[in-house]
């Protein structure tokens, strides 16, 4: 009896949070949008939302906004000040998946590259430039751009020659010194082994000084038996959240088991070890991103569905290593909160559980409040038959 009186206290002792938070309310922020990144200090929120030319542009509006509609301004559709490349090609290109600089004066993010070969192959493959959206980063430069959005940097120099270039995920640390990003360097080849293609993981040392800006020391981390490492976000004692799926290269399709683990660094800026929170194969883990106060972790995942693994690998055995559409048709996820050690403290989210009309829901990208208490999040909507996105919004979570 006593050894089951000091399991159960044990178990609130480690999750305190377990019986503290609840969610207070779901609602949509905005429709037709894309969350990219908020900046808590000064409460701008970034979204991306395609033009009449069907260009991904960067919109903001303040997160307390009462009509964030007509709120909204286009920052990326009145550039001024291009460095290193042509002012001209900025309205024009892709461009997203932001990550605010702790200043709230820049923010790092994703541009398209002029005349990739996604352009060529649009004409006679539709949908080909879908893989130069910052969604999946293929033929993409790292850019520091000003809140306004009139100053844009280029910070890599990959031309429409790198057939193989790429950036996702670019992340600034708590200091602003320093930025992790992902980097390709191969295609999706056999798809059941790269469905995402093959990239590896990079740091860098940044020194933002308006035009002279500059990243240096760049570090490129063995990509060990891993295809995808996406950057999530830093800590404030330098750990890095990422998005992997190292040690499943044998089986069918490693990147949609992702999970998220906790990174740690040496002074000298190389990997000392990496800490996996979730560990299974059987599920993915994505979108992962730190409480202020650091003690929990919100992230996606599609753990509630104990049929995912049969499915893709009965799609494994239909399409081998040729290309399947499984992902898009069979991956729903929604938001859980879990502690540093990996442990589910409760799901916050119930977004599959509702009737979406054809389509199924798939939680993206998050971010939180100062003050822990709000958590803003993306929500795509893909076809339920052919897979393609139907939709997207923001919702805004409120804890207490």
């Amino acid at each position: 009896m006593k050894m089951l009186v000091f399991c159960i206290l044990s178990f609130f002792v480690s999750f305190p949070y377990a019986l503290a938070i609840n969610v207070a309310s779901v609602e949509k922020f905005l429709d037709n949008a894309a969350f990219d990144a908020w900046d808590p200090n000064s409460n701008d929120l970034l979204f991306l939302r395609k033009d009449e030319k069907g260009v991904l542009q960067i919109f903001k509006v303040r997160e307390n906004s009462i009509n964030p509609e007509s709120d909204k301004v286009c920052i990326s559709c009145n550039a001024q000040r291009a460095v290193g490349f042509k002012l001209s090609t900025v309205p024009l290109i892709h461009k997203g998946a932001s990550d605010w600089h702790p200043s709230g004066e820049w923010f790092i993010t994703q541009g398209e590259i002029p005349d990739n070969i996604s352009w060529k192959q649009e004409k006679r493959i539709p949908g080909a430039r879908l893989n130069a959206e910052p969604e999946t980063g293929w033929w993409n430069n790292l850019f520091l751009v000003s809140k306004d959005g009139k100053i844009w940097i280029e910070l890599t120099k990959f031309t429409n020659h790198d057939i193989n270039s790429g950036i996702l995920s670019p992340t600034f640390s708590k200091d602003g010194k320093m930025i992790a990003w992902a980097e390709r360097i191969g295609g999706s080849r056999p798809f059941d082994q790269y469905p995402n293609g093959r990239w590896l993981l990079k740091t860098a040392k940044i020194h933002v000084n308006g035009e002279d800006t500059r990243i240096y020391d760049i570090k490129v981390h063995p990509p060990q038996d891993g295809a995808t490492f996406k950057p999530q976000g830093w800590s404030s004692d330098g750990k890095l959240l990422l998005a992997t799926d190292i040690g499943y290269g044998e089986l069918p399709y490693p990147g949609y088991r992702a999970d998220i683990y906790e990174v740690r660094f040496d002074p000298d800026g190389t990997i000392k070890n990496m800490k996996n929170l979730t560990g299974s194969k059987d599920f993915l883990e994505h979108y992962a991103s730190y409480s202020p106060d650091e003690k929990l972790i919100a992230f996606t995942t599609n753990n509630f569905d104990p049929q995912y693994e049969k499915r893709m690998n009965d799609a494994w055995k239909k399409d081998g290593p040729r290309f399947s559409h499984f992902i898009v048709r069979n991956l729903f996820t929604d938001l859980f909160l879990m502690d540093r050690d990996g442990k589910i403290v409760k799901r916050i989210t119930n977004f599959v559980d509702q009737e979406w009309k054809g389509t199924h829901p798939i939680v993206a990208k998050n971010a939180w409040s100062k003050d822990g208490k709000t958590i803003i999040l993306g929500l795509v909507l893909r076809s339920n038959i052919t897979g393609k996105k139907e939709g997207e919004m923001i919702y805004r979570i409120r804890l207490e």
